[in-house]
């Protein structure tokens, strides 16, 4: 985004920002306080991941996309959170490495929003390669424990199981800052 911004001429202000009129605002940041005018503004507060209130976040064998691409070990066994494309994008690299993959999901598809045309053969070629792929399944407990992380699952019949993992990917989405 760096250098599609300097292509364009647009100056770039990290801080915390506050709009003294309808083209001037102040931006406090790492380098002091800035006044700045301007045309056209652009505000980029970004987004952090949804955080499920039963999940353990504290614990580091449970990440989000961003940590998961920090990991410094591979998982041997990984459980993805989550259907989505970046969810399984994580999924797909990491049983590339080595790890076995499960992913639930709790709506009755993958890559909710995507043309079901494209997602079909996705997963004739990839649902093989995954443990397994639980769908209109929902997570409704995570316990850290010593030898791994204990997930309870519900099944759209309301039928309850139980897994244990090394590592848990939560990916349901981002919310924004």
């Amino acid at each position: 985004l760096s250098g599609l911004a300097k292509a364009r001429k647009v100056t770039v202000v990290h801080g915390e920002g506050k709009f003294d009129g309808p083209n001037m605002i102040t931006v406090t940041g790492k380098d002091g306080k800035k006044t700045i005018s301007f045309d056209k503004a652009i505000i980029a507060a970004g987004s952090e991941p949804v955080h499920l209130p039963f999940i353990p976040h504290d614990d580091p064998r449970v990440m989000d996309s961003t940590g998961a691409l920090e990991l410094a070990e591979i998982p041997k066994k990984m459980l993805v959170i989550g259907g989505g494309i970046i969810g399984l994008e994580m999924a797909t690299v990491y049983q590339a490495l080595g790890s076995e993959i499960t992913v639930v999901e709790l709506l009755d598809g993958l890559m909710a929003g995507a043309d079901p045309d494209l997602v079909k053969p996705w997963r004739k070629i990839n649902d093989p390669k995954y443990k397994e792929v639980f769908l209109e399944t929902k997570v409704t407990d995570v316990k850290a424990q010593k030898n791994g992380i204990k997930v309870t699952f519900e099944d759209k019949k309301g039928e309850t199981f139980g897994k244990t993992y090394d590592r848990i990917l939560v990916s349901v989405g981002r919310t924004p800052n």
